[in-house]
């Protein structure tokens, strides 16, 4: 088989692509997978890191407000979909993966317009404009929440509830492990433990807020494990 998997921008739109074609390699091992993205997210360091190609174009997605800019990268977007009707066409895949963002607005036009089928899979709550303009024409859209399929109106599309696919295995620990592992890491075992994480676009906002509870507060009597 071969797919065609749409992922740009940030990590919450690369990580599940790449998480859906390692399943997909595990599936079938032969399948050849490459990822259209552009120059200017993750996807230039995440897809390759990950053992896939990555052919690029220059789509910047549906401007919100009418700016002089948003014009000028509303143009590009445009001209970016005969960019992806050129990979679309050299690679003959035999769908097309999109994992919602601007870089959807493109491939699945040029998808559309080339008769290939498309999936879309749309890891947030409340979806983007890019999935909700290209749901209709999905073969099915995949969703990462129950609540997701209250977002999108059309009742006919075919949705499916799976999950956000993630490149992080599964571990299991007994609670003999996860104190040793808390010791390993230097902390007191008889003191709360908090993890803190913040992921993608919101983690800065995350991180300043953090940073402020722990200044106006007393954080003697608990430990704190920042991800950041």
């Amino acid at each position: 088989m071969k797919v065609i998997v749409a992922a740009a921008g940030t990590g919450g739109h690369i990580n599940p692509g790449i998480a859906i074609a390692n399943k997909i390699k595990e599936e079938e091992k032969n399948s050849e997978i490459v990822f259209i993205g552009t120059e200017r997210g993750m996807e230039k360091n995440l897809v390759p890191h990950a053992g896939y190609e990555l052919k690029t174009i220059d789509s910047y997605g549906i401007p919100r407000r009418l700016t002089i800019e948003n014009m000028k990268r509303f143009f590009k977007t445009m001209k970016s979909v005969n960019e992806a009707k050129k990979i679309i066409r050299e690679f003959k895949p035999d769908i097309i993966v999109g994992t919602g963002g601007y870089i959807c607005v493109s491939v699945c036009m040029a998808a559309r317009r080339l008769k290939v089928p498309y999936v879309i899979h749309e890891s947030n709550v409340l979806p983007g404009i890019a999935t909700k303009i290209f749901a209709k024409n999905a073969e099915k859209i995949f969703v990462g929440f129950e609540e997701t399929k209250k977002n999108i109106k059309n009742k006919k599309l075919k949705i499916i509830v799976t999950g956000t696919p993630t490149k992080i295995k599964r571990l299991d620990y007994d609670e003999t492990t996860i104190e040793n592992k808390k010791t390993e890491l230097g902390f007191d075992k008889t003191m709360p433990l908090v993890l803190i994480f913040g992921g993608s676009q919101g983690a800065q906002s995350i991180n300043s807020s953090i940073i402020d509870i722990i200044k106006k507060n007393n954080h003697n009597n608990y430990q704190v494990l920042w991800a950041s």
